[in-house]
């Protein structure tokens, strides 16, 4: 018989879990990367092949808002249990985009050809892709799950923002009927069926401050990364059939603007909030202000494309401000957060 060989040392043993734990994480992100792209691309060449199907692209970006927003975001928010010292990020995440979509405003009054131009560049400035299809993942690979809680954390104002900033000003350049005074068009959006995901939110941060576990049957399932994969490939698909080559050098200036309002402006509000937040109880420090400052440095979001579909907000030109916006951050954005970050 083969003699039995001494167990492996604890730290050496620690060390080997977590670099398959390290390579797991790696793995997945790279998964999501040409998740993101493989949609986008299909979408494309579909639409290439029938180019009537690119009206399905308003049902799936709108099955995306209603449904699997408010689904992910009520797993995602039901596993959090945030103590009071955190639960200030989503207000500073607020001012970010109110400070920003009043600057996207008036970029657009100088940047636009028209009133839908306006309206979706405002939208594109202060909407980020902060969740499960970019910053999320960057957060995870190199912060841990620690990192990503106060991620889920920051996000937590995603549908706020949603339906009192980007419905409103999306309803309010929209081409078609029914806009009216911004107090309306706010009280309409709180009502409006396509801001479910809101309530659901709230929801679900009642039921974590209550103390209710999540099923740990959801988690052997992954049901979580099931709806995560179904809808972020969903959502790049109906981006691709919106994907007009053409339309990208039209728009140039915009683009250009967009990636200096997202890649810059953006984190330059973010590192003056940081300061700010020094002169009070609640100062923004260590793995918290990490969160915050990769946060601030995403491109623009997947729900930018959604409400431009959903509202009729120029969403060809939509689809090319994400995905022109998206590939800047991951060639030149990305390697210096890994590098600045990741140490």
């Amino acid at each position: 018989m083969l003699a039995a060989r001494p167990p492996a040392p604890l730290a050496s043993s620690t060390a080997v879990i977590a670099s398959m734990a390290y390579m797991s994480i790696l793995t997945k992100f790279i998964l999501t990367v040409s998740v993101i792209f493989g949609s986008m691309a299909a979408g494309y060449f579909v639409r290439r092949a029938r180019p009537a199907s690119e009206h399905a692209s308003h049902a799936l970006m709108t099955i995306v808002a209603v449904v699997g927003y408010p689904a992910v975001g009520f797993l995602s928010i039901w596993r959090i249990a945030p103590s009071p010292a955190e639960l200030w990020l989503p207000g500073l995440a607020g001012v970010q985009v109110l400070i920003m979509a009043g600057l996207g405003l008036a970029g657009g009054r100088l940047l636009g050809r028209d009133r839908g131009e306006r309206g979706l560049f405002a939208i594109s400035v202060a909407a980020g892709n902060w969740g499960f299809t970019m910053g999320g993942f960057v957060i995870y690979i190199l912060l841990g799950p620690e990192g990503l809680g106060r991620a889920c954390i920051y996000t937590l104002m995603f549908m706020p923002a949603l339906v009192f900033v980007m419905y409103p000003i999306a309803r309010n350049y929209t081409s078609r009927p029914g806009g009216g005074s911004l107090g309306r068009l706010m009280v309409r959006s709180i009502f409006d069926w396509r801001s479910l995901g809101l309530g659901t939110s709230i929801i679900a941060l009642c039921i974590s401050a209550a103390g209710v576990k999540s099923p740990p049957r959801l988690e052997a399932y992954h049901v979580l990364d099931v709806l995560m994969f179904v809808f972020t490939s969903m959502a790049y698909f109906a981006i691709g059939l919106r994907l007009h080559i053409s339309h990208i050098g039209p728009m140039k200036n915009m683009l250009v603007a967009l990636a200096v309002m997202r890649f810059g402006v953006n984190l330059l509000i973010a590192l003056g909030l940081v300061q700010l937040m020094l002169l009070t109880a609640w100062p923004v420090v260590g793995l918290t202000r990490k969160v915050f400052l990769m946060q601030s440095l995403v491109p623009t979001a997947v729900s930018m494309v959604a409400v431009a579909n959903m509202f009729g907000l120029k969403p060809r030109e939509a689809s090319v401000l994400f995905v022109v916006n998206s590939v800047m951050y991951l060639v030149l954005v990305l390697p210096l957060v890994l590098w600045v970050f990741g140490r």
